[in-house]
């Protein structure tokens, strides 16, 4: 689903740089050693071997480093769901779940075996989502999403405690993760709106980094040897006063029973 997508992103990408080489399909054919129809073939079904693709690269004078930087080049707006449908996913958390699950490239029968669902129950999640709009199902009930990742979704809105609960999960089990399973930065500093405009650049060099990376393993690993992972950034003022506020010094909270209160 999402790996089909992002192959034909790239051969997208392909088509433009062999037109701007001026290389046609008989060109390139004769360079593979196929026939002209098989790379015909090849471009309109936007699927064939990593191999194979690699040695279309090779041969046009690209890396698939540079064939993936390309791609992630073309800007992709952020869709935005209206706010009938995220509502009616908040209406429903059950199928707000199976929704996420599935952008986040999940497939139906390992979203059913992991919730311990019936095929019927995965059905009827399905229903419900092409009722939104938001997935078609094709034959043998094949998914087809109908919105494009990433998905923006409305601060104040009808998700918005959702999707905070969600990350204040995963932030909790971060910082509370064993060495080896993750990492956790936090500090705060004074810095000067210079510092701030480049150090924003480059946490967003690290989010483009993280997405092209994923691209590459999506290309070169089965779906079995990958796991979800989450990045989470932030960079914004910290007004430490708000976190930490001191009471008056009578009425201030203190931890054990043995101590007593100063009057």
């Amino acid at each position: 689903m999402e790996g089909q997508k992002q192959r034909s992103g790239l051969f997208a990408v392909l088509k433009r740089v062999l037109k701007a080489q001026g290389v046609h399909y008989r060109e390139l054919a004769q360079m593979m050693n196929v026939s002209e129809p098989t790379v015909k073939r090849m471009f309109q079904e936007q699927d064939c071997k990593v191999s194979r693709l690699i040695e279309i690269c090779d041969l046009v004078g690209l890396s698939i480093n540079e064939l993936v930087e390309l791609d992630a080049d073309r800007t992709t707006d952020a869709t935005q769901l209206s706010i009938d449908t995220e509502q009616a996913l908040a209406d429903d958390p059950g199928l707000t779940s199976f929704f996420m699950l599935l952008v986040s490239q999940f497939d139906t029968e390992t979203i059913a075996q992991k919730n311990q669902l019936s095929a019927t129950d995965a059905y009827l999640y399905l229903r419900e989502l092409e009722k939104l709009e938001v997935i078609r199902l094709g034959k043998n009930d094949q998914v087809h999403l109908r919105v494009s990742r990433p998905i923006k979704w409305r601060l104040g809105g009808p998700l918005h405690q959702t999707l905070l609960n969600v990350n204040q999960r995963f932030i909790q089990q971060a910082i509370s993760a064993k060495e080896g399973e993750g990492v956790f930065y936090s500090t705060s500093r004074l810095l000067s709106d210079q510092s701030i405009m480049r150090l924003n650049k480059e946490v967003d060099e690290v989010y483009q980094r993280f997405q092209k990376q994923a691209t590459l393993d999506q290309l070169y690993y089965a779906t079995t040897e990958l796991k979800p992972y989450k990045l989470v950034a932030t960079l914004m003022p910290f007004e430490i006063s708000r976190y930490f506020l001191v009471p008056p010094f009578s009425n201030r909270p203190l931890l054990g029973d043995d101590r007593t209160r100063v009057r």
